[in-house]
């Protein structure tokens, strides 16, 4: 038995290591205090951002616990009291409460009608993050592609980061989407491409970055650049993938501080911030640099590409490519 993993109706799981702790009045986890420290860090970034030009669009990312409790045997936790509702609620004073993108509403509201989450992930499927796309473009006021979840897929079988953990792993099948039809990703830096490469549990996942251009007509002229994790994530079957079939630039990068310098550098029109709820005991401190981050984890990822190359060519006698 995981004790990472909750056994809900109908073969749904749900991650509960831990994160029973962030849920309710003035959690363990996740105190009022370091609510507080985030409405300051949240007004800290919008005041900056607005004065640089830039519209900043905070979007937490809720829990599977947040939105199927309907699926839950025992009430593990409070959904009310999850993390990104106590957040809204101390920012509800703020100015700059207008920042905050709740999309607990709607995925509540469509969860019946279909399938947001993975039965065996803890992460949203394409229709789950469709749902978060939209609410994304009417609050950056671009014209979303109703017909994306039309788009060219392939039906798969896996077993995803809960499933893996029972004994045995537990898999289910799910549409896995090409949704860069105009859009190109022109750009992956070293991390983005081991990621998209090893078969193992990845040895690192921050620091990835990609670019995406699309030079359709129907394409919203702004430039995107999204900070966030694996609820947004690099690949063309994403959510950061959706926004970069609907804006002429979109970038993503794999971490939850923000890169001021980067920022800086390239001018995007609209920073979106997304953060699993999961992660919001930490919070940021904003000292971030993309090139930094290379030395520290791009490198030793070069060597774990150097060396699968070199074990492929011992197994195959034939030298490893470049």
């Amino acid at each position: 038995m995981n004790t990472d993993v909750y056994e809900a109706k109908d073969g749904w799981l749900f991650l509960t290591g831990g994160l029973a702790a962030l849920y309710g009045d003035n959690a363990s986890g996740l105190p009022d205090a370091k609510l507080k420290d985030w409405v300051a860090l949240i007004e800290t970034r919008a005041e900056r951002l607005e004065n640089m030009g830039i519209q900043y669009v905070h979007m937490p990312a809720p829990e599977k616990l947040t939105i199927y409790d309907n699926k839950l045997q025992d009430p593990v936790v409070n959904w009310p009291l999850c993390p990104t509702l106590r957040l809204d609620q101390l920012l509800q004073r703020s100015r700059y409460a207008h920042v905050c993108l709740d999309i607990i509403p709607a995925l509540r509201a469509a969860r019946d009608e279909r399938q947001l989450y993975g039965k065996t992930d803890s992460h949203w499927n394409a229709e789950g993050a469709f749902v978060a796309y939209r609410l994304l473009c009417e609050r950056i006021g671009l014209n979303p592609d109703l017909d994306l979840l039309s788009r060219q897929h392939v039906d798969y079988h896996a077993a995803f980061d809960l499933g893996s953990k029972l004994n045995p792993p537990v898999g289910e099948w799910f549409k896995l989407y090409n949704f860069a039809k105009n859009a190109t990703r022109y750009y992956r830096n070293s991390i983005a491409q081991y990621l998209e490469s090893v078969t193992d549990k990845p040895a690192t996942f921050g620091g990835s970055h990609v670019a995406f251009k699309n030079a359709n007509p129907s394409a919203a002229n702004k430039k995107i650049l999204v900070f966030g994790d694996s609820f947004c994530s690099q690949g063309i079957e994403s959510l950061t993938a959706m926004l970069a079939e609907t804006a002429r630039q979109v970038e993503f990068i794999w971490c939850y501080d923000l890169d001021w310098a980067y920022i800086k550098r390239t001018r995007p029109d609209v920073v979106i911030y997304e953060m699993a709820e999961r992660a919001m005991a930490y919070v940021p401190k904003d000292d971030f640099s993309l090139r930094w981050l290379f030395w520290k984890r791009g490198l030793p990822v070069k060597w774990l590409q150097w060396k699968a190359r070199l074990q492929v060519g011992a197994r195959t006698g034939r030298a490893a490519p470049a």
